[in-house]
């Protein structure tokens, strides 16, 4: 249905738009190694063109669940993907609708399902969910900037991949298309039981100078964002991904 080098460059043609998205037909996990291998198909994009998309969201598990059963082998996992961007080592959440079904009001980190590569849906989600202004100026990690076309009023700050903080248990990621690799990268990851869904996180650590003076929202839906050290987090209601995160840098500690 597309081809590789769409996925990969983050291009989708916008009648897909919130349309389809990633199951993966086989995952593999190597705890030893820390590998996770993901294998998708072309055809495993799956496109809701006679499916109420409202129904979809509220139902998520529901769905996979279905699907599942109508399969030969119950092996489809729901592929999401989103970040950890830690600002001048505090980390960057923002706070969940009151009227969501799932975690209402508890604090997350920008991620949403896959419409395409995990490493492109995690920038994405990540500029699209948080948005951090200094003054007029906005601010973006600079791995994001291929995916930022209006480049008025806009800074990137530089990030990096690795703190010593915040050591986090990192998976070597591949990702398969019809067995093809297409991406490999570094991400934290969690499997959820109860929606049926792997979650990524791409860890990002940025350096900002004017920290006071940052205006930080989210602009998708509005409601309240923020930077939290690890201590004031772990006192929040927080979402699955997030209280694993405070566990593991807990034990860490």
């Amino acid at each position: 249905m597309f081809k590789v080098d769409n996925l990969l460059d983050g291009s989708l043609d916008s009648k897909y738009s919130d349309k389809v998205f990633w199951f993966a037909e086989r995952v593999l996990i190597d705890e030893i190694n820390k590998i996770i291998e993901v294998y998708t198909y072309s055809d495993n994009l799956i496109k809701f063109d006679d499916v109420d998309l409202d129904f979809i969201d509220n139902n998520i598990s529901e769905f996979v669940k279905i699907r599942q059963e109508s399969s030969k082998e119950l092996k489809n996992v729901l592929i999401a993907s989103g970040s950890f961007l830690f600002i001048n080592d505090k980390l960057l959440v923002t706070q969940r609708t009151a009227d969501t079904k799932y975690d209402p009001l508890h604090w997350t980190t920008p991620a949403g399902r896959s419409d395409r590569s995990i490493y492109i849906t995690a920038l994405k989600e990540t500029i699209e969910e948080i948005e951090i202004r200094d003054g007029d100026k906005l601010l973006y990690p600079d791995i994001t900037k291929e995916l930022v076309k209006d480049r008025e009023n806009i800074e990137f700050y530089k990030t990096d991949s690795k703190n010593k903080k915040f050591n986090l248990k990192i998976y070597k990621t591949k990702l398969f298309l019809n067995n093809n690799l297409i991406e490999k990268k570094q991400f934290w990851a969690l499997y959820s039981k109860n929606f049926n869904t792997l979650e990524f996180r791409l860890p990002i650590f940025a350096y900002i100078n004017s920290i006071k003076s940052l205006e930080i929202k989210n602009p998708e839906y509005g409601t309240d964002s923020n930077l939290f050290s690890i201590e004031k987090l772990s006192k929040k209601e927080n979402v699955p991904a997030l209280k694993e995160l405070l566990l593991e840098l807990k034990q860490k500690a």
